[in-house]
């Protein structure tokens, strides 16, 4: 069997992200080893292919310049918004699309899907996957229209990696849920959703493929338990690794029975066809104490770096993080005749 040819790559990153020092990635410098785009380009170098950064920045001409420039055989979408607007991933994606350059991930549809949280939760509830009673406030607007019961969850509706998301989310009382509203509607000037809380366990189900799916096996964020500690994922729990040793808090694999590892994965790949999520994702749920699963949130672009969430799943299904980045890889080029090679 031929091995496929080397491909001329573009890893396409936030301007955030972006290392004055090391802009390709390729001195391994103390402060870009540690970050995703490091870990992708190196990755797909090591896989044999030609991996140049480019930054996706306003204005868009110029990106749309030094994709051109470049001209690749497929890009490596790592961007996750333009101009500090996340709702701005979906028409990154168009960019791609319009100028006919195949790419990695999920495209405008799927990302405006898993984006919007009430949209993604009416849709999901339709098709009768349990999601926790809710209702989307505008801007502008305090009441619930519907009757919720607490503690409730007060998120922005358009935001993902917890942002917006803080101990006092959670609100027992009418008087909190409409501080916590107005606080979000002034700060992130977007929809708010208020969901009700749902008990139990937090899992996360890593799911790679299109035609043919696979759903690693379930990690869990464990609480300690202490009353006065997060029972959800906050900002603070995702990114603080002190506060999380401080209140007993841990990422790891989730022990489930046969019975539910397998529930788990089932409504995971429904979740992720029904969000037209492709190449890869991760699909947030609890299961509650009753062994119900409740969809929580879905990711269609979760993070790649290396020993987080998706790379450890993959790597307790047998996956090193070289295969995992060529699967994610090998999907893209099989929806993409120009990239196959």
């Amino acid at each position: 069997m031929t091995r496929p040819r080397s491909l001329r790559i573009v890893v396409l990153i936030d301007e955030e992200a972006y290392h004055h020092e090391d802009p390709q990635f390729l001195i391994g410098h103390e402060g870009a080893i540690q970050t995703v785009e490091f870990h992708v380009a190196e990755t797909l170098r090591l896989l044999g292919h030609e991996a140049e950064v480019v930054v996706c920045r306003p204005p868009i001409q110029k990106t749309i310049d030094a994709l051109r420039a470049a001209a690749p055989d497929l890009v490596f979408n790592l961007t996750e918004h333009f101009r500090g607007n996340r709702q701005m991933d979906r028409n990154i994606a168009a960019v791609l699309d319009l100028l006919g350059i195949p790419y990695t991930g999920s495209d405008p549809v799927g990302l405006m899907l898993c984006r919007d949280k009430g949209l993604c939760k009416r849709l999901l509830s339709h098709y009768r996957i349990r999601v926790p009673s809710f209702s989307t406030l505008p801007v502008g607007r305090v009441t619930l229209r519907r009757k919720l019961r607490f503690p409730i969850i007060v998120k922005p509706a358009l935001e993902d990696g917890s942002d917006g998301i803080a101990l006092s989310s959670l609100v027992e009382s009418e008087r909190d849920l409409r501080e916590r509203v107005l606080m979000l509607h002034e700060r992130m000037r977007q929809p708010v959703i208020c969901e009700e809380y749902i008990q139990g366990r937090e899992i996360y189900v890593g799911i790679i493929g299109n035609a043919r799916l696979t759903a690693f096996p379930a990690r869990e964020v464990r609480f300690a338990g202490l009353s006065a500690g997060p029972r959800f994922a906050t900002a603070r729990v995702k990114r603080d690794e002190e506060y999380r040793k401080k209140w007993g808090i841990e990422f790891t694999h989730a022990d489930l029975t046969p019975d539910l590892q397998a529930r788990a994965a089932h409504i995971g790949k429904r979740i992720y066809r029904l969000l037209h999520i492709r190449d890869y994702g991760r699909i947030d749920m609890r299961i509650t104490p009753d062994g119900q699963i409740v969809f929580l949130e879905a990711n269609p672009n979760p993070d790649l770096t290396l020993g987080d969430e998706l790379s450890e799943a993959a790597e307790r299904a047998g996956l090193n993080y070289e295969q995992l980045i060529g699967r994610i890889l090998n999907q893209a080029r099989r929806r993409c005749p120009a990239a196959r090679g």
